[in-house]
C-alpha cells in the first residue's frame, strides 16, 4: 500500500513539474494539444419523458447508457450498459439519448468522437442525467 501511495505521489509530482516547466519554457501551445475537454449537453431540456402512470405507481429506476458522441456533437450510437429492470423506462432512455445534442469533446484544438457513459435516472422528483467521462 505504501508503494502505491509513493508511486502516486511521484507521478503527481512529475506531472506538476512537467506542466510548470512547459509554461516556463513557453510550451503552452504544445502542451495544449494534449489537453482534452469532455462533452457537455447543449440543452437544459432533456428528451426523457417520465410516464405519469409509472410516476403514480412509484416505479423508479436508473438506466446506464453508453453513447457515442461525434465530433459534431450528435449521438450516433446508443448501447444499454445496465437496465432499470423496467422495459418502458429503458426504451424512453434509449430513444431520448439519440435526440441529445452535445458540445463535442475536444482534444487540443480539435473536436473528437468519444464514447461516454450516460446515467438516466427516473425519480419522483425529476428525471436527471449527467454525462460521465470517456472510455
Amino acid at each position: 500500500m505504501k508503494r502505491l501511495v509513493m508511486l502516486g505521489l511521484v507521478v503527481a509530482t512529475a506531472a506538476v513539474a512537467y506542466a510548470a516547466a512547459g509554461e516556463r519554457l513557453g510550451l503552452e501551445g504544445l502542451l495544449s494539444r494534449f489537453r482534452s475537454d469532455l462533452p457537455t449537453i447543449r440543452s437544459e431540456e432533456l428528451p426523457f419523458v417520465y410516464p405519469a402512470h409509472l410516476w403514480r405507481d412509484n416505479i423508479e429506476g436508473e438506466v446506464i447508457l453508453r453513447i457515442h458522441i461525434t465530433a459534431a456533437g450528435t449521438v450516433d450510437s446508443v448501447e444499454m450498459e445496465r437496465s432499470s429492470d423496467n422495459e418502458e423506462l429503458d426504451d424512453i432512455a434509449l430513444r431520448g439519448a439519440k435526440q441529445l445534442q452535445f458540445h463535442p469533446a475536444r482534444q487540443g484544438d480539435e473536436n473528437v468522437d468519444v464514447w461516454a457513459m450516460l446515467p438516466v435516472r427516473f425519480q419522483k422528483g425529476s428525471v436527471t442525467t449527467k454525462s460521465e467521462g470517456r472510455q
